[in-house]
């Protein structure tokens, strides 16, 4: 845009037969000028006159009413405010507004007529022709720059989806690979502690699994927005017991404690209890995970005014500030070469929450472990 307008005030100058010129590009309110480019003079003196002109004046005229004006003298104008200190002298001066969608796109100004004193009817409908001209190169350009940002959105897209699908491949050969390796010692076990080792690790991993498959197919539903609530009464402890007997086994196993808390009896909350136990699961299932053996994991239920608040945390290793939402996007994971989690339990869980009306947030230092807090309405959004 800005090389177009410079060729643009530079032809002008050079067709009309002006020492100077410049073009005024008009603010959003059409109030004042955002952009003002130059022609005649050096760099070394626009630097001295320093800001933008600030629309005073025959400029401002020009703003206020887009019509043409001319005039033999700027200093003997009824509507003259003066130079700023270090400006060129100038006399002679022609504005016109340059329209574009018939609205006021700037205005082209054109100073010190050279051979003559003031600048004539014919210049006056030249430059009128320069700015219909100037406002079709500015559509063009803006134009042009439009479809370049839309189609690096595009290519951008196309690179995400590359990328998830190339990790959802990924994830699911990495699951499916640890199922086949465990049946196959199962079949082959021969001591009856393989076999049961063995049977654990299939049946574990056929549930991640799934749980994998299932949050992909929520995952694409939510963004096609094809997930719809089924609002209904929730009696929150209960809620939470059934997630929290959801994880126990995997707590168990690791030896993490689960601690639920509620210093005051929640209010019947209505929202959709499937969705409210899926995110209940995959924040808790997520604290498992990254708790060290022996470890806490603690349920903190809190009524607010309007909404009631869930607090998950952990005791892990945290999550540094500057990826605390990277997290939420599918198959961030601080820590790239744990292998722990699928990385998308939380983007899953973070959409659910927002289709709930509510939020999905997180609270964490390094080495003190994260909190995770799910706040819900009492009643639907639309409610």
């Amino acid at each position: 845009m800005e090389r177009v307008l410079q060729r643009v005030v530079d032809a002008a100058r050079e067709v009309v037969g002006a020492r100077y010129a410049a073009l005024g590009v008009l603010s959003p309110d059409g109030t004042s000028l955002v952009q003002f480019v130059t022609s005649g003079i050096t760099q070394a003196e626009r630097d001295r006159i320093g800001d933008l002109p600030r629309g005073r004046g025959l400029l401002g005229l020009v703003i206020r009413e887009p019509a043409p004006i001319r005039t033999a003298d700027i200093n003997r104008h009824a509507q003259r405010y003066g130079f700023p200190p270090h400006h060129p002298p100038m006399r002679s001066f022609l504005g016109v507004p340059v329209v574009a969608r018939g609205k006021v796109f700037g205005n082209l100004y054109l100073t010190e007529k050279v051979g003559v004193d003031e600048f004539s009817v014919e210049d006056e409908a030249i430059a009128v022709l320069l700015a219909a001209s100037t406002a079709v190169a500015v559509e063009n350009a803006r134009l042009h720059e439009a479809s370049q940002d839309l189609l690096g959105q595009v290519r951008a897209m196309q690179r995400q989806r590359d990328l998830f699908f190339a990790m959802m491949n990924h994830e699911l050969r990495n699951a499916l690979t640890g199922v086949y390796g465990w049946a196959e010692r199962l079949v082959k076990g021969k001591s009856a502690e393989s076999i049961a080792q063995a049977a654990r690790e299939v049946y574990e991993g056929a549930d991640r699994t799934i749980t994998l498959l299932n949050n992909f197919l929520d995952l694409t539903r939510l963004d096609a927005g094809k997930v719809h609530p089924v609002w209904r009464e929730v009696d929150v402890p209960n809620s939470v017991h059934r997630a929290l007997t959801g994880v126990r086994p995997a707590a168990e196993a690791k030896g993490v404690a689960l601690d639920e808390r509620s210093p005051d009896a929640p209010p019947p909350l209505r929202t959709d209890p499937v969705r409210l136990e899926q995110i209940l699961v995959n924040l808790l299932s997520n604290a498992v995970r990254h708790s060290p053996e022996g470890g806490i994991v603690t349920v903190l239920v809190e009524p607010q005014p309007a909404a009631v608040a869930f607090r998950v945390s952990d005791h892990g290793p945290g999550i540094p500030t500057e990826l605390q939402e990277r997290i939420f996007e599918p198959f961030e994971r601080f820590d790239p070469h744990s292998g722990v989690g699928t990385g998308l339990g939380l983007p899953v869980s973070r959409r659910l929450a927002e289709v709930l009306g509510g939020r999905l947030t997180v609270e964490s230092v390094v080495g003190r472990g994260a909190t995770f807090s799910l706040s819900l309405p009492l009643a639907p959004p639309s409610a």
